[in-house]
């Protein structure tokens, strides 16, 4: 028998991936405003670091193990995580990026190709989904995708990795425009550079690297607002944006001069 569930009139945040990077940084961001939060990552240690770190800010955390992959195993912890309070924000997040994301010269093996797809579109999808019905019902929540500036303009060095975001990107715009009816918001991330870990193993330059608390601030500050979209830094996304209009010559020279690589292959 299922428990009721409780109102969470200060917020329930909860997000994937949130063993570090971004994740990790909304996380301590809503932990300092004291939120409810409930993390889920794949790294019973990593993930331990933030969720005590977040108790420490005054955060009232909980955290689960799971894989954005399995798509059983995702709906039976999201379902027990809501039912236990019910979820006001959802932050899909997890994702794989740096240099896991980037692409050899002759391009991405096929395992590598799936499991770029299967994790940032598939695990998205496999987060969100199961949260639709009840956020419909309840006529309110908040589903928060986060893409990725590659989802405007794809990187000469991940195509794959591109093609996932852009996929995100698309998804959200559609979700959106859906939810509407119901008062469900949806606000679509795409973030440049972040000085995080996975962006630091990047063996290329990383133009107007945005630090990881200002990217959160940011992100929080689009959900606070109920933003359709927020791209940034604006340098870069005017880039991004603009490369769609150029001539194809000209828009590729740019972005392969943006994110030039060193020596990796």
């Amino acid at each position: 028998m299922q428990r009721a569930c409780s109102p969470a009139p200060d917020g329930h945040i909860l997000i994937t991936g949130a063993s570090s990077g971004l994740g990790a940084a909304l996380a301590e961001y809503y932990a300092a405003r004291h939120m409810q939060l409930s993390l889920l990552g794949r790294d019973r240690s990593r993930l331990g670091s933030v969720a005590a770190s977040c108790t420490s800010l005054g955060g009232r955390v909980t955290t689960d193990l799971c894989d954005v992959r399995d798509a059983e195993a995702m709906g039976a912890t999201l379902a027990a995580i809501d039912d236990r309070a019910a979820v006001t924000v959802l932050i899909a997040n997890a994702g794989i990026g740096g240099n896991a994301a980037l692409s050899p010269a002759t391009g991405e093996l096929r395992e590598a190709a799936h499991d770029l797809v299967e994790t940032n579109f598939l695990g998205l999808i496999n987060t969100v989904s199961p949260m639709l019905p009840r956020f419909v019902k309840r006529r309110f929540g908040h589903v928060v995708l986060i893409s990725s500036l590659a989802g405007y303009s794809g990187l000469p060095q991940a195509p794959i990795y591109s093609a996932s975001k852009a996929a995100v990107r698309i998804y959200g715009q559609g979700l959106r425009r859906m939810l509407r009816p119901a008062g469900v918001g949806v606000t679509i991330v795409c973030p440049g550079f972040i000085d995080t870990p996975m962006s630091a193993s990047l063996p290329m330059s990383r133009p107007f690297l945005v630090p990881r608390d200002e990217a959160a601030r940011r992100v929080a500050k689009a959900i606070e607002r109920r933003a359709a979209e927020v791209a940034f830094p604006w340098p870069l996304a005017l880039a991004s944006r603009l490369d769609r209009w150029l001539p194809h010559a000209v828009g590729d020279r740019l972005m392969s001069a943006l994110t030039s690589l060193g020596d990796r292959r």
